[in-house]
């Protein structure tokens, strides 16, 4: 035969339920919050520039162009660049009347 819970029995009950419930809750924070891709590598690039000044001080002195893309591939890069900043003409919706012709 089963004895009824005390009220000590009860609330301790409760207490273990409402522990294991925030350490879930815990857990599952401190799971969503792992570092994304993105932050492992941020600052990455600095970094390697601040290195790449140390090898080559003197390579900020060098005006010669980067090379890369073929001219004509690198026009129309620059081309289409500068269209982003020319925007766009919105359309407008235009009501016609007509009339029928009898």
């Amino acid at each position: 035969m089963k004895l009824p819970m005390t009220t000590i029995e009860a609330k301790m009950k409760i207490a273990r339920l409402f522990l294991g419930l925030t350490a879930a809750a815990l857990l599952l924070t401190a799971a969503a919050c792992a570092p994304t891709t993105l932050e492992q590598d941020y600052g990455r690039s600095v970094r390697n520039n601040v290195a790449q000044s140390l090898v080559n001080p003197q390579a900020c002195l060098d005006t010669t162009p980067a090379v890369g893309l073929p001219p004509v591939a690198a026009a129309n890069e620059l081309e289409r660049y500068n269209k982003t900043f020319k925007g766009e003409e919105k359309k407008t919706l235009e009501m016609k009347l007509t009339t029928p012709s009898y």
